[in-house]
């Protein structure tokens, strides 16, 4: 856990070399399935603390039988100092030298509408036996790859893909 939690500290600390970047541990953790998987998740803006949150589902879901049912449950994460500037419609987060860093933006109306990342944002869901920690990690330029990343404690294939290949677009046949 401690290699992942270094990992992404790393990628957006390398990152702010270069621009702008932040990374922001939300202290709300959650305590689920140790094999589950993440099934769900949405952004929403917290109108007590004016804060941005995610809403994450995780599953029973890979090891669903007769004998053990299929089990989700929901989990809220708050990323505190990460504001909503309701003019842009969107939320920033103060870098290091006190420049705006965006992290996500609301998309429609405001009543039914849906907050998505920004292009320089990205979610990781770093996973110890079940106990689940959330990271917002965040940076003024546009980043690829995925913006939701699930690690587990373990050195599977998936865990060691996603670390090696996260920050950059690689294709199959060259």
């Amino acid at each position: 856990m401690r290699v992942a939690i270094l990992l992404a500290t790393f990628l957006t600390t390398s990152a702010s070399a270069f621009a702008g970047a932040i990374s922001i541990t939300s202290a709300d953790h959650a305590q689920t399935f140790a094999y589950g998987e993440m099934i769900w998740h949405q952004l929403y803006l917290e109108h007590a603390g004016g804060e941005l949150a995610a809403r994450i589902a995780f599953s029973n879901l890979p090891y669903v039988s007769g004998e053990e049912p299929r089990r989700d449950e929901p989990f809220d994460f708050r990323f505190r100092g990460v504001r909503f500037d309701s003019a842009r419609r969107a939320f920033f987060a103060i870098g290091r030298h006190g420049e705006l860093i965006p992290i996500a933006r609301l998309r429609g109306d405001p009543a039914c509408g849906w907050i998505d990342l920004a292009p320089g944002a990205k979610i990781y869901l770093l996973k110890e036996s079940g106990r689940v920690t959330a990271i917002l990690t965040a940076t003024d330029y546009p980043r690829r790859g995925m913006h939701w990343i699930e690690m587990d404690d373990n050195f599977s294939l998936q865990n060691l893909l996603v670390a090696l290949f996260s920050e950059r677009r690689v294709r199959p046949d060259g």
